[in-house]
C-alpha cells in the first residue's frame, strides 16, 4: 500500500436522500471522495442511483469529525459496474455542485495505475483505491448487501470500467 495512505486522516463521505423540507434524511450508503467534485460510492444501493432523486453527501475529515463535517449537495450520478469471472463490482460517482475543502483527500492517479488495481482487487474498490493511497477506511459496517440490482449494465472490460470512474475526476490521468 503507498504510504500517503497512512499519513493522512481518513476522509468519508456518507450519501443522504434529501426529504422534502430540505433536510438530510438517513444515510443510504458509505463513500469517498475521488476528487474535489467527485463522490465514489462502491457497490452502491439502488436508493442511490436514481437521477432525478435529490442528494446531499457529508463529509467528514476522520473518523470522529466534530463541526468539521461538510454537506455537499449533489449535482448528478453516473453509473458503472464491471462483471468478471474473479469477481463484481459497481460504482456510483457523484458529481458534487461545489468542490469539497478536503481537497487533500484525492491523490492524483493515472487510469493505468487504476486499472492495474481494480485488477488485483476485482470485487473491492475500497482495496483498489487504498492501494493506490487515497486515506480511506472501509466503513466498519456496511449497509446490508443488496443483490446486484446493476449486474445487466455491467461491463466485462476492466479498463472501460476504470475509465468510467476515474475520469470524471480530475485527479485522473489520462482521460482526455
Amino acid at each position: 500500500m503507498n504510504d500517503r495512505s497512512t499519513s493522512q486522516a481518513t476522509v468519508g463521505a456518507t450519501v443522504h436522500l434529501i426529504q422534502p423540507d430540505g433536510s438530510a434524511g438517513p444515510a443510504l450508503a458509505p463513500g469517498f471522495l475521488n476528487g474535489a467534485s467527485t463522490v465514489l460510492v462502491p457497490d452502491p444501493p439502488q436508493a442511490v442511483s436514481d437521477p432525478w432523486s435529490r442528494y446531499q453527501v457529508q463529509i467528514a475529515p476522520d473518523a470522529d469529525p466534530g463541526d468539521a463535517v461538510e454537506a455537499l449537495r449533489v449535482a448528478g450520478v453516473s453509473l458503472a459496474a464491471l462483471d468478471l469471472d474473479t469477481g463484481r463490482t459497481a460504482a456510483a460517482i457523484l458529481a458534487l455542485g461545489s468542490p469539497s475543502r478536503q481537497t487533500q483527500a484525492a491523490p492524483a492517479i493515472t487510469l493505468g495505475a487504476l486499472t492495474e488495481s481494480v485488477r488485483s482487487h476485482p470485487a473491492d474498490l475500497w482495496a483498489a483505491y487504498a492501494e493506490l493511497g487515497y486515506p480511506i477506511t472501509r466503513p466498519a459496517s456496511e449497509p446490508a448487501a443488496e443483490s446486484a440490482w446493476w449486474l445487466h449494465h455491467a461491463t466485462g472490460d476492466v479498463g472501460r470500467f476504470c475509465a468510467l470512474i476515474c475520469c470524471p475526476t480530475h485527479n485522473c490521468g489520462p482521460c482526455r
